[in-house]
């Protein structure tokens, strides 16, 4: 959490990333759409998104939209609760985190809802393509014949975007216990001994094939450890909890990915994150993004209209985790998917700031894939609205009279100045998820 994925913060977490959920028939409670933080309206001018848009999406500004369009979302005043739990950057990783966790969550209270993925980018300029790549399964006990299993795919090229959002029976899934190796049908993701990830799969239609390698370029952290992910208030379920895993901040990958027949050999970037827990799937909608540059690496993952929430900076090999009430996020152009009739985010400003170190960016999306989960009734169905994104921004230090670093920027411990550290520049990937 597709991930604060709070713990999101699926990626891919919350979050994590490309990932449609599944529940029993049922009738839950409803949320309400929120957004999170203080987010402008849409315009009615439209214009398309991107260098190649889907006829189905636009772009538009930051007032309301015109007659016939529903009013953009609104959103509650900043949220500054604390997140709960969060493991955090200094918690140990080993082999078994990122493997699969079912039988540490299952007891026959709440196990239909209990949801596992495993998220996988790339990004190659040189080679002209942008993927991702989610093993995806819920309720693995199959309990009331709901069980759900799904090989997500979306490429993103010049000649377009090619997606596959492919479900296979519960018995096709298998996953170990020790370390990251998970199998939908005739898809795969290990680890090899040497610490790689081999990442393996074709999409049913065959539109879509890839055999990669990843090898992490960075610390794996925890960004959230069962953190609770529900409604707040009277409608809180204690149960609903997510855990989110950095495995791979930055990665080198290479190996090939075929698009409609074309072959693309890949020598990029990438990046992996791993999401588990137990939630009802609409009460649990994210914000999430990643970016890595050889010197800073960039995590979000926040939780639509709830207090919990994590954002990440790994500077030349340090890592700095703000909680909400260090952050925001703004959400400052919304597009209009003509199919879902919904408004999807394709511009944010992202701040963070914690006295030592400020960090601000800019998200532009760039290519839009609506990945839609279709939710037996009375549930609306949720769209993971999967993006491609620039992102442009600074990493500010904090610099006391003294020197650098151990000053508080409200003048506490003495007179300073902000200056740069880092420029942030380059492309990554982002996530809205809604609700129809």
């Amino acid at each position: 959490m597709r991930p604060s994925r709070s713990g999101v913060w699926l990626a891919g977490v919350m979050v994590g990333a490309g990932s449609l959920l599944p529940v029993p028939l049922a009738a839950l409670p409803e949320a309400p759409v929120e957004n999170i933080r203080a987010v402008a309206l849409p315009e009615a001018g439209l214009e398309n998104i991107g260098a190649e848009p889907a006829a189905d999406l636009e772009n538009i500004g930051a007032e309301p939209a015109g007659a016939g369009e529903p009013a953009g979302p609104t959103v509650p005043a900043e949220l500054t609760v604390p997140a709960g739990p969060t493991a955090g950057a200094d918690t140990p990783v080993t082999l078994a985190d990122d493997a699969w966790h079912y039988s540490q969550w299952r007891d026959g209270r709440h196990d239909t809802f209990y949801t596992e993925w495993w998220y996988f980018n790339l990004h190659d300029p040189r080679a002209g393509i942008d993927a991702i790549f989610s093993y995806f399964a819920s309720n693995p006990d199959d309990i009331g014949g709901l069980g759900m299993v799904q090989m997500v795919a979306v490429a993103y090229t010049a000649d377009g975007t090619v997606r596959a959002i492919d479900r296979y029976p519960v018995g096709e899934f298998d996953a170990g216990e020790a370390s990251a190796d998970v199998r939908i049908g005739d898809n795969r993701a290990w680890r090899e001994a040497d610490g790689t990830y081999r990442v393996a799969g074709k999409s049913l239609d065959g539109r879509l094939e890839w055999e990669l390698e990843y090898a992490g370029d960075g610390a794996p952290w925890f960004a959230a450890d069962r953190m609770l992910v529900g409604p707040t208030g009277a409608e809180r379920k204690a149960w609903e909890a997510m855990s989110w895993l950095v495995q791979m901040p930055r990665a080198r990958v290479g190996g090939t990915v075929r698009v409609d027949g074309r072959e693309y050999v890949v020598r990029g970037s990438g990046y992996h994150d791993h999401n588990w827990g137990e939630w009802i799937p609409t009460d649990a909608t994210w914000n999430w993004a990643q970016f890595s540059g050889p010197r800073v690496a960039i995590e979000v993952g926040d939780f639509i209209g709830k207090p919990v929430g994590v954002v990440a900076l790994d500077l030349d090999g340090t890592r700095t985790v703000f909680l909400p009430d260090q952050y925001s996020l703004v959400h400052t152009r919304w597009g209009w998917d003509r199919v879902n009739r919904l408004f999807f985010p394709t511009e944010s400003l992202l701040t963070a700031d914690n006295g030592a170190l400020r960090l601000e960016v800019t998200l532009r999306a760039l290519k839009t894939e609506p990945l839609r989960g279709d939710l037996p009734a009375p549930l609306r169905d949720l769209i993971i609205y999967e993006q491609t994104a620039r992102f442009e921004g600074r990493v500010w230090e904090w610099v006391s009279a003294e020197g650098v670093g151990g000053a508080s920027a409200d003048g506490s411990e003495g007179a300073g100045e902000w200056r740069v550290r880092s420029p942030v520049r380059g492309m990554g990937f982002k996530e809205w998820t809604g609700k129809k």
